[in-house]
C-alpha cells in the first residue's frame, strides 16, 4: 500500500504544499508591489555567471549594500552586492553570481548564487513542483476513494472448554458397539448365580 493512501499523510503533506504555494505567493505579491510602486525600479535580466573578483570597495552611501569589481571573460563589471556577501570575497576569487530579476537603487542588484537565495528572488522555480505535488496528492485521494475495502479477517478462537464440549460424548447415548460388547461379556460366576441354576 502507497504511503499517500494513508488519509494521515495526505493531511500532513497538502497541508505543508499549501503553506509552502501561500509563501510563494505572497513574495510575488510582494515582488509586484515593490516594482509597481517604485519610480526608480526597473527590469533586469535574470542570468547566473562565474566571475574572478578583481577589487571589494565600500559603498560609503548605503548601508546595506557594497561595491564589487569583477570580471568574466574579458570585460569588467562593477556589482552591487550585499555587504556581508561582499566582505566574503577577496581579490581573485571565482564566485558563481546571481543577477535579481529588478533593480531599484537601493538593493543589491546581484548575489552570490545559492539555493535560498535562487527560491528568494525566483520563488516561480518552486513553485512548479509544489503544484505538481499538489496534483500528485489529489491522485492519491481518488485512488484510495475508488479503492475496494479491504477483507475482512474472522479469527475463530477455540478455548479448551469449547474442544471439551465438542469431543465429549452425551450422557446416556450408547455407542455402535454397545450391543455387540453386551453380548460378548462372560457369564459372571457368583454363588447367588449357582444357587439359582441349581434351585431350578
Amino acid at each position: 500500500m502507497s504511503v499517500l493512501a494513508r488519509p494521515a499523510v495526505r493531511f500532513s503533506a497538502l497541508l505543508s504544499l499549501w503553506v509552502l504555494v501561500a509563501a510563494i505567493l505572497w513574495i510575488l505579491l510582494v515582488q509586484v508591489l515593490l516594482l509597481a510602486l517604485n519610480p526608480f525600479c526597473h527590469l533586469q535580466r535574470p542570468s547566473v555567471a562565474r566571475v574572478m573578483v578583481k577589487g571589494v570597495d565600500r559603498d560609503p552611501g548605503s548601508a546595506i549594500t557594497d561595491y564589487v569589481t569583477v570580471k568574466q571573460g574579458e570585460d569588467e563589471e562593477v556589482l552591487r552586492m550585499l555587504k556581508a556577501e561582499a566582505a566574503e570575497l577577496h581579490e581573485y576569487d571565482e564566485a558563481w553570481i546571481l543577477n535579481a530579476w529588478y533593480s531599484d537603487g537601493l538593493r543589491p542588484t546581484q548575489y552570490l548564487l545559492n539555493p535560498r537565495r535562487l527560491l528568494l528572488e525566483y520563488p516561480l522555480v518552486l513553485l512548479l513542483p509544489a503544484l505538481w505535488a499538489l496534483w500528485r496528492l489529489r491522485k492519491a485521494r481518488e485512488q484510495a476513494e475508488t479503492a475496494p475495502p479491504p477483507p475482512i479477517r474472522r479469527t475463530f478462537t477455540d478455548d479448551f472448554h469449547l474442544r471439551a464440549q465438542r469431543f465429549a460424548q452425551p450422557k446416556g447415548a450408547a455407542g455402535p458397539g454397545a450391543g455387540k460388547e453386551e453380548e460378548n461379556k462372560p457369564p459372571v460366576d457368583t454363588e447367588e448365580h449357582r444357587s439359582t441354576a441349581d434351585g431350578g
